[in-house]
């Protein structure tokens, strides 16, 4: 065997020994970066099921009910925000945010457009919430693939008033 094809085998299993290496590191960061989100995912939860975020979901709740306070939703819409940056940013996965919040998320979408709205025109600013809408389409969307709807879902009222007990009672 001359040293020129020696060389050129040599070449050639370093080549595949490279797209090996970068193969297998590819998984591994697509893996860590899953199991970043899952870590992720799991603290959000905690947090929106801490005594805080519940007075917060509560005095929410109460003043969608009420039509009071407009500032008294937004730590709720504020959660759900930062919720939907980091599904725009693809730091946590769009299956396990529907999985964790698309309940509430659907829900305060209906009962809060109004003081979402109100708080655009009040500042003169559109962006306002603009990821929560971003995480309101996505979970929309999710909704309709996995439970095989024809429609974006559609909540009753009395359905949105039991929703508000709950969260008041929360």
């Amino acid at each position: 065997m001359s040293i020129n094809v020696i060389v050129a085998l040599s070449g050639a299993l370093a080549a595949i020994a490279a797209l090996v290496v970068a193969a297998v590191t590819c998984l591994q960061l697509k893996h860590s970066r899953f199991a970043l989100g899952v870590d992720l995912i799991l603290k959000f939860e905690a947090l929106f099921e801490s005594a805080d975020m519940k007075t917060a979901r509560s005095l929410a709740a109460k003043a969608l009910k009420d039509g009071g306070n407009t500032a008294d939703v937004e730590p709720v819409l504020d959660f759900f925000e930062t919720v939907g940056v980091l599904l725009r940013r693809r730091a946590i996965d769009q299956e396990l945010a529907w999985d964790s919040f698309s309940y509430w998320v659907l829900r305060y979408a209906v009962l809060a457009r109004e003081q979402i709205q109100s708080r655009r025109k009040d500042e003169s600013d559109e962006t306002y919430y603009q990821e929560f809408e971003f995480l309101v389409k996505r979970l929309t969307q999710i909704e309709i693939d996995r439970r095989r709807l024809k429609s974006p879902p559609f909540f009753p009222k009395e359905l949105l008033a039991s929703f508000l007990e709950e969260e008041i009672d929360n």
